[in-house]
């Protein structure tokens, strides 16, 4: 579809005229296939769709309702300031329709992509509506008054996003504009030598740009990294310099300056002291705020995510193996952190007082163990799957029904039974909440449970974060390079050059339908001996070689059916999670039993993967004609 010149919408962005630009359709094939019940990404991708685009306002541009309230009477969304983090979504939308082939509410991409182009400035910063419920953004502070403000974080999430749109439309306006937000970034930042930050706050079109600014530290530096991550997307992309060069600086500045880092890679507490008087320098920054100890000594975990991730994806952009060494470490301190048999993050680490796991960290976990694995610079493979075969898959909200049973259950606290005629219409809805939600991901789950019981069930941070590690994860579950065909991850994946059935955990199988020619390795999970692996090409039995976990089964036809299998069986673990000790049995790497079990949506509800025989189920396959690497 071709963009409107005038904007006639009813969010005030600060961009009236807008260049044209189309949507371009997801083409792919599509088939019937019978495949097994196991995990699939690509059903989870298509939950996801819903999840993205169901959460939103029509009447006001699809604009993102932050807060899902499931302890309020009836379940309830909310708008307010941390709406902003749609930019999220607008990037990860596009990725889900190309791993799942969902047309679901397809009206939502236009607007969305018109948005992205509207909230451009002059100056090429994005800059966001300051609507009556967020005339300040909590984490731009300081906040000018105006009718628009910048922040940097969400440039580069935007930044993101329009990289996705120009990928799927290399003849749209996307990378122009892309380009003057670098310009319009490069002039924001202050530059010391080799490394940049930029001034703390949220910046207005015509007011002033700190020139002598004092450097955030702590918390307050984490969110150059969500800008470190668009730039790098960019320049990977397209060879950009001065968002490679810019890149670069921010990512230096993350690692060495920014006080969030020890010098191991050690993720350090976001409460920096001011410096004294004497020893500042320029204007004032806002400081961080924490409260009283032991608040001043929380470790935030997933803000200290995203600057990984930006720092690894410009490092592997821009050959810097030091940088990359460097987020390898930082991976290797967080892993001890939470729990690695599940993939239980906690959102502040060494805290004396219980804490939830945000999906947040959660995927950003997921995302470094992929892309470190992937770029060779260690296996992390199991790392992956047993994290996102528990807690994420988990994470992910697939039913509805039974939030509408805690009330009849008597789980609602009282004083958040809210009446409708109280609620705000233009800030809250009731309409289908639940249903509107399924496919998003829990803001603070617990290891056996979606909800702990307070407050909100979801803050769409976490659903934004998540649905791009769905991506990372389809992407990397086999990989084709060269005339070799890499299966890294035993999970059901549809592609152009083999189908993936897997039978885990029923059983210890996997089929491997071949399309093309091509020589296939597979890698075996940890908990298997290769000597104990079998393989059979059709009929014939076939001797594997091995590098490292990998099969190599070497060259297959287009028509072939590779099988290869090994044992699986039961074994019981007692692990200790925030606080809580938990039985387990597990399978493979699949939790199918937890005790204590959950209250509200128990997880771990997988009694049938324990009967050793494989179910089937119908589904309708989408292969994508777009490769879009991310």
């Amino acid at each position: 579809m071709a963009g409107q010149e005038q904007s006639t919408v009813s969010i005030p962005h600060i961009r009236e005229t807008i260049p044209s630009f189309d949507v371009p359709d997801y083409h792919g094939q599509r088939y019937e296939a019978l495949v097994p019940d196991t995990l699939d990404i690509q059903e989870r991708a298509a939950l996801a769709v819903n999840g993205l685009t169901g959460p939103t306002d029509p009447d006001k541009d699809y604009l993102l309702y932050f807060r899902v309230l499931f302890s309020a009477h009836p379940p309830m969304m909310r708008h307010e300031t941390s709406d902003i983090c749609q930019t999220k979504f607008m990037e990860a939308l596009p990725l889900m329709r190309l791993a799942s082939g969902s047309d679901q509410n397809p009206d939502v991409d236009p607007v969305w992509m018109a948005t992205a182009l509207r909230t451009l400035g002059p100056d090429g910063l994005v800059y966001w509506p300051a609507l009556p419920w967020a005339k300040k953004l909590s984490w731009g502070r300081p906040s000018p008054e105006g009718k628009h403000y910048a922040v940097v974080a969400f440039v580069g999430r935007m930044i993101s996003a329009m990289t996705v749109y120009m990928l799927r439309d290399p003849q749209g306006p996307w990378r122009s504009e892309i380009e003057r937000a670098v310009q319009g970034l490069n002039g924001l930042a202050i530059h010391q030598g080799d490394y940049a930050y930029f001034p703390q706050g949220a910046f207005t079109p015509d007011g002033p740009r700190p020139r002598a600014a004092e450097m955030p530290l702590g918390i307050w530096s984490s969110l150059a990294g969500w800008t470190t991550q668009g730039l790098a997307h960019f320049y990977r992309a397209t060879g950009y310099e001065p968002a490679g060069e810019l890149a670069g600086k921010l990512a230096r500045y993350l690692r060495s300056h920014g006080a969030y880092y020890g010098p191991q890679g050690e993720l350090l507490r976001n409460y920096v002291p001011p410096r004294p008087r004497e020893q500042a320098s320029g204007e004032d920054v806002y400081p961080y705020n924490p409260g009283p100890p032991p608040a001043q000594n929380r470790i935030h975990f997933q803000h200290h995510m995203v600057p990984l991730l930006g720092m690894l994806d410009y490092a592997l952009a821009a050959g810097d193996d030091d940088m990359a060494q460097f987020v390898r470490q930082s991976f290797e301190w967080a892993k001890t952190k939470g729990d690695s048999t599940v993939g239980y993050f906690p959102e502040n680490i060494d805290s004396p007082e219980y804490q939830a796991a945000e999906t947040c960290e959660v995927a950003g976990m997921i995302g470094l163990a992929l892309k470190l694995s992937q770029a060779g610079l260690g296996d992390y493979w199991d790392d992956a799957d047993r994290w996102l075969r528990n807690q994420f898959a988990e994470n992910q909200l697939r039913r509805a029904d039974w939030l509408y049973r805690l009330v009849a259950r008597g789980l609602i606290y009282p004083q958040i039974r809210v009446p409708p005629s109280q609620l705000d219409p233009q800030v809250h809805t009731t309409e289908r909440v639940p249903e509107r939600n399924i496919g998003a991901f829990a803001g603070w789950a617990a290891a056996n449970d979606f909800f702990n019981g307070e407050g909100s069930g979801i803050q769409h941070c976490c659903t934004g974060n998540a649905t791009r590690a769905l991506y990372y994860i389809w992407e990397d579950i086999l990989t084709r390079e060269g005339g070799t065909l890499t299966v890294n991850l035993l999970l059901n994946r549809p592609s152009p050059w083999a189908d993936v059935h897997s039978y885990l955990p029923y059983e210890g199988q996997v089929d491997i339908h071949i399309k093309q020619p091509c020589r296939l390795k597979v890698r075996i999970p940890e908990w298997v001996e290769p000597s104990e692996t079998s393989c059979r090409v059709g009929e014939a039995i076939r001797d594997v070689e091995w590098e490292g976990r990998y099969a190599v089964v070497g060259t297959v036809s287009a028509g072939e059916v590779v099988q290869l299998t090994f044992p699986i069986s039961e074994r019981e673990v007692e692990v200790d999670i925030e606080k809580q000790r938990y039985v387990l049995i597990i399978k493979g790497n699949e939790v199918v039993s937890i005790d204590p079990p959950g209250r509200f949506y128990p997880f771990y509800q997988r009694d049938h993967y324990r009967e050793n025989v494989v179910r089937w189920r119908k589904t309708t396959r989408f292969v994508s004609a777009e490769d879009v690497y991310w």
